[in-house]
């Protein structure tokens, strides 16, 4: 899939998710969206920057492993999708009750993310100086 694919992707799942969802009841939706749409934020970030094939997505922050060095903001870049992540275990799946601002966070992680990405995409579609 190619890194615009990826960009929509967790675009259609961030509307889906703004669609009124309750923090407090649906949860869940909320935590699952941010990441699957994370892990789609990140394969754009990763096949922009070359890091990563078009078809050689990542299905979470660390699976599959990538076996190779990478810089320093994608290890950043990387933990905060898997902050998001360490979230499914406990809360998705697991039946560790809901804590007051896990969701604001998760949301909030997301944007960094979203950020990432967007900056990582615009960079690409910008020329650089003294080029036409």
């Amino acid at each position: 899939m190619r890194a615009q694919e990826h960009w929509e992707k967790a675009a259609r799942l961030e509307a889906s998710g703004a669609r009124g969802l309750d923090e407090r009841d649906d949860y869940e939706l909320i935590i699952w969206s941010c990441v699957q749409g994370g892990a789609h934020l990140a394969n754009a970030i990763l096949c922009t920057r070359g890091i990563t094939r078009d078809d050689e997505d990542l299905i979470h922050s660390d699976l599959p492993d990538l076996e190779r060095r990478l810089p320093p903001d994608i290890v950043e870049m990387l933990a905060l999708l898997k902050s998001i992540e360490k979230l499914g275990p406990r809360f998705v799946r697991g039946l560790e009750p809901m804590q007051p601002g896990i969701v604001k966070t998760c949301v909030e992680t997301y944007a960094k993310l979203k950020a990432i990405a967007r900056q990582t995409l615009d960079a690409k579609q910008t020329p650089t100086a003294g080029r036409a």
